[in-house]
């Protein structure tokens, strides 16, 4: 691929410098010019090959389509708080970019050229990781892309995962090509021809075991531990940690060959991962769990009298309570994470009905409505976007508009024309054609057209989906920044998919 380094994106985002670079992708580290709002931002380009046996089979926008989707699954999950956050998704020269929160930090990766990892630090790494997993998992969503690179620890000692492939592999090859976007040295080596949640768990674990012997292996053995491996197949000795045998253990399921023997999810192993030393997990967004006091090594050990059996019984029952207690504020607030996920996904629309042009249209809660009737331009009514941060610039909007056509009757064909000539008319050296496609409705035959235009220093981009029904042309007009037209995108989609005509 080609450096962008030095360039401007949109007029706002200034590439600073490359971060990394593979076959299907560069990462960037940019600048965000936003005026009151210096920041740093991670910058991912995607280069489809449109000449691939894959790729090349697909329609343009059969690929923006999929891009846009899977960009719109990324801003979900990307609300995890251990997920860097995805702050806008756009399309340019039908190159396609990931805009992401920078974490200041460093990778797994570049904390193993100083030394491996101890015990205690591949706990925290697993217990925090796992904990996301849980969460993506739970909303449909496989990394495929788990490595040393993949994993980021910031000043504070949080951890986060970043990198999805998931993303790569729909886009570049409609989910036909998982083998091209995964790293042979981490994932299964009987992998499966579509993603699943276990090679996400497979690949951590053969990570953590990288981590803590420096060595790519599918087995570890604890050096206190007389038994080499569970893995008969392998004729190489395990190589060894310092590191207690149930660690072990549960590292060697994870990397497990055999499906029979996979873990089925990341709390299963997350519950594994508790050897009775009360420890208390909690999957993110509270990755620290409490710890309680540890059990003296005597207490543990003790084969004494039925006396002191049962002073730990009691022990362990007061443990329970006490577990149970701690973790009610924890349960309730992962249950509030979720349900705002839920609502981010704009389940809650109102209706919007006019009875003078008998149509009507669902749209976001959280968005305004306002009433025009401007007898001139046809705009009817306007939905606008809530204002994300004060230094949101623009407010999406979405107008609605009927045009009479009695005085002179046209077709749907003959309409799109006269629009596509009115954007590229002479003088509109602003004005960038950059799709026009067929579409529908209300189950009537439409056309949409996406172009980009400027309004003073704003670089907007605009979409007008429009049908012809009894005489009228009915317009959806959709504008944005051009940065953050895809991240509405969707959301305009199922209002205008709600549009119902008399």
């Amino acid at each position: 691929m080609k450096s962008i380094v030095g360039k401007i994106l949109y007029d706002r985002y200034r590439i600073v410098q490359q971060l990394s670079q593979d076959d299907w992708s560069t990462v960037y580290l940019a600048e965000d010019l936003a005026p009151n709002n210096p920041a740093q931002c991670q910058i991912e380009q995607l280069q489809p090959q449109y000449d691939h046996e894959i790729l090349g089979a697909q329609s343009w926008q059969k690929v923006l389509q999929t891009f846009i989707a899977q960009g719109d699954i990324l801003l979900k999950i990307s609300q995890h708080p251990q997920i860097p956050q995805l702050l806008a998704f756009f399309e340019c020269d039908r190159e396609f970019y990931l805009v992401r929160k920078y974490i200041q930090g460093i990778t797994l990766e570049q904390k193993l050229n100083d030394s491996l990892i101890n015990e205690s630090e591949a706990l925290a790494w697993l217990e925090e990781i796992l904990g996301v997993l849980e969460s993506i998992h739970q909303l449909g969503m496989a990394h495929l892309n788990i490595q040393p690179s993949s994993l980021i620890e910031n000043s504070e000692g949080k951890k986060f995962l970043t990198n999805f492939a998931a993303i790569k592999n729909a886009v570049l090859f409609e989910n036909k090509n998982l083998k091209k976007v995964l790293n042979p040295d981490f994932s299964p080596q009987s992998q499966p021809a579509k993603s699943d949640f276990s090679s996400d768990i497979h690949a951590l674990g053969k990570t953590i075991i990288y981590a803590l012997t420096g060595i790519l292996s599918e087995s570890i053995q604890a050096k206190s531990d007389e038994i080499i491996s569970h893995n008969l197949t392998n004729l190489n000795p395990s190589p060894k940690a310092n590191i207690r045998p149930e660690l072990a253990r549960v590292l060697n399921q994870m990397v497990a060959s055999q499906p029979n023997n996979y873990y089925q999810s990341a709390t299963e192993v997350l519950n594994k991962l508790d050897f009775g030393q009360n420890v208390v997990i909690f999957p993110p967004p509270f990755a620290h769990g409490f710890r309680l006091p540890q059990q003296s090594s005597s207490l543990i050990k003790s084969k004494s009298t039925n006396k002191l059996q049962k002073l730990i019984g009691s022990l362990k029952s007061v443990r329970g309570i006490i577990w149970a207690v701690l973790s009610l504020p924890f349960i309730v607030a992962t249950v509030i994470f979720f349900l705002g996920i839920n609502r981010n996904s704009e389940k809650n629309l109102l209706k919007y009905t006019n009875s003078d042009y008998q149509f009507s249209l669902k749209y976001p809660q959280t968005w305004s409505e306002q009433q025009i009737d401007d007898p001139i331009t046809g705009e009817v009514v306007v939905f606008t976007s809530p204002q994300e941060t004060d230094d949101d610039l623009f407010a999406e909007k979405v107008y609605l508009a009927v045009e009479n056509l009695s005085s002179d009757p046209t077709d749907l064909k003959r309409y799109s024309q006269t629009v596509l000539d009115r954007i590229n008319q002479t003088g509109s050296a602003n004005k960038e054609l950059h799709e026009d496609f067929k579409t529908t409705i209300d189950n009537s035959p439409a056309r949409t057209v996406i172009y980009s235009r400027q309004q003073g220093s704003l670089q907007l981009r605009q979409m007008e989906s429009f049908t012809i029904k009894n005489n009228q042309v009915y317009i959806a007009i959709y504008t944005a920044e051009k940065a953050k037209f895809y991240k509405f995108y969707p959301t305009v989609e199922k209002m205008i998919d709600s549009w119902e005509i008399q």
